[in-house]
């Protein structure tokens, strides 16, 4: 089933459970899954810093970008990866955090850009999800 990870600053309980549940919506809408699959889709909230702790190694949230959103998956096809990212750009944008200064730039009156999301995915193999479905002889053991 599949996995989401959003790698950002950190924020209140209440909006991650906002995020999480369309998210979730789009991903059963994207990926034609069953009512009854929604339960198995994992979302994640990852806490990282803007900058690399550790010499060498690129920043967790690349430049250019406020946020990233990791999308693995089993068979993903270029349309599903469209439908999906496109729908959830939308929904993102407005309900991520802004940056602090732009509490300021709003009462100076300046309009700041929506938070740019960076989409991420990664195929998931049925071997590393589920070994049984991989290996039919371990199945029937």
């Amino acid at each position: 089933m599949p996995y989401l990870r959003i790698y950002s600053p950190d924020m209140p309980i209440e909006q991650k459970r906002v995020i999480a549940q369309k998210l979730i919506e789009i991903t059963q809408r994207a990926f034609h899954l069953l009512p009854e699959e929604r339960h198995r889709i994992t979302v994640q909230f990852i806490p990282l810093p803007r900058e690399s702790d550790i010499d060498g190694f690129p920043p967790a949230v690349p430049r250019g970008n406020d946020f990233v959103l990791e999308v693995i998956a089993h068979h993903l096809t270029e349309a599903k990866k469209r439908a999906f990212g496109a729908e959830a750009a939308t929904m993102l944008a407005p309900l991520l955090p802004t940056k602090a200064r732009s509490r300021i730039a709003r009462l100076l009156g300046i309009k700041l850009d929506p938070p740019q999301v960076a989409l991420q995915f990664d195929d998931l193999s049925p071997a590393i999800s589920d070994p049984f479905v991989a290996d039919p002889e371990r199945r029937a053991a």
